[in-house]
């Protein structure tokens, strides 16, 4: 779109690319103990519980570090690359980088926005992913706040949030595109864990599996539940994952249940999905009407439906399943592609400080 961007990371070492210029991360060994390590430790709802209550005495020194590192670190990277127009923090432990957002406004008059993806299941009323990092943060340093939710705003404002924004989700249509495959698959689902969403897994999958026995269910992910009657794929690569989508007749697009409850929160795998022309099938999410419109290019779940009377519906009508996952497809060539956001972000942008 015109601008030069250069990514450093908060975890591990930089990634080339055609796309992007690199900088080394300011404090790689000291966040892969922390963050890394910290996630296995967050599995433990004693060592949660504890971070919870004392996580200001349990980060304190970490936080001195890594935030002095960080501010060394992006001074450095003005001083040989020249000053950028706006520093976008990408998801990364805000508390974590203490003051770091205020150094570069003093020192560098340097305008930075906070974007995180993971809203609102991120928010300390949630838990965190694992362990939350806005606990002890403060975002009123930031001259914006973007995220993957309309309905956390208020949330955000009370936290001390700033020109709070929504940057949803989308995909690369080129990327995700159908492959010709033989339709060996009845019902498709693949979900990184069942956290949030074990009510909606049992109703759409278990269920239907028992209902359904001459109909083939399949799930992937890590740490996918034992389902009777449903073969579990694993864990697929990126290439297989697509192509056992374009092997399912129907795919389904489980949300977790803070995803599909707070108002206009999108996440990846809908619009992966379409992009890939499955016809899709989902548990109500609140909000979905933004994206895909109900009953032509998505299939909704109603909270008294049955969903094996929905799967047998549809997969009796094989132009119907067709004609759906062409249309959110389309939808998402139309409307929902990096590029469309890239625009979004600019526009976004011009507020805080990009020209």
């Amino acid at each position: 779109m015109g601008h030069e961007v250069t990514v450093v990371p908060f975890l591990g070492r930089p990634i080339k690319s055609l796309w992007w210029q690199t900088g080394n991360n300011p404090s790689r060994r000291l966040s892969k103990i922390v963050y890394s390590r910290g996630r296995e430790f967050s599995k433990s709802p004693w060592v949660k519980s504890l971070y919870a209550n004392h996580y200001g005495s349990l980060i304190r020194i970490p936080q001195l570090v890594i935030s002095r590192n960080w501010k060394q670190g992006i001074d450095q990277l003005v001083a040989k690359n020249g000053k950028p127009d706006v520093v976008v923090f990408f998801s990364v432990p805000l508390n974590l980088l203490d003051n770091v957002p205020s150094h570069l406004r003093e020192k560098w008059d340097l305008s930075s926005v906070y974007y995180e993806a993971d809203m609102p299941e991120i928010l300390p009323s949630y838990g965190g992913l694992k362990f939350s990092y806005y606990l002890g943060a403060d975002i009123s340093q930031f001259h914006g706040f973007l995220s993957n939710s309309e309905g956390v705003k208020e949330s955000i404002v009370a936290m001390g949030g700033k020109r709070i924004g929504t940057l949803h989700w989308a995909v690369d249509p080129r990327l995700y595109a159908p492959i010709e495959a033989k339709k060996d698959t009845d019902i498709f689902f693949a979900g990184g864990s069942n956290k949030f969403r074990q009510d909606w897994l049992r109703k759409m999958i278990e269920s239907p599996a028992k209902e359904l026995p001459q109909r083939i269910f399949a799930t992937s992910g890590r740490g996918e539940e034992r389902f009777e009657q449903v073969k579990r794929l694993g864990f697929l690569e990126f290439g297989h994952w697509k192509r056992q989508i374009c092997q399912s007749k129907i795919c389904l697009n489980i949300s977790r249940s803070p995803h599909a409850t707070v108002p206009g929160t999108s996440t990846t795998r809908v619009f992966e999905l379409a992009s890939m022309g499955a016809c899709i099938v989902s548990n109500p999410h609140n909000g979905m009407e933004r994206w895909f419109l109900p009953g032509k290019e998505i299939t909704i779940v109603g909270e008294d439906e049955n969903p094996a009377e929905i799967y047998e519906w549809l997969l009796e009508s094989p132009t119907k399943m067709l004609e759906m996952g062409k249309r959110a497809r389309e939808r998402v060539v139309a409307q929902h592609t990096y590029e469309h956001r890239a625009t979004e972000l600019l526009d976004y942008m011009k507020g805080v400080g990009l020209s």
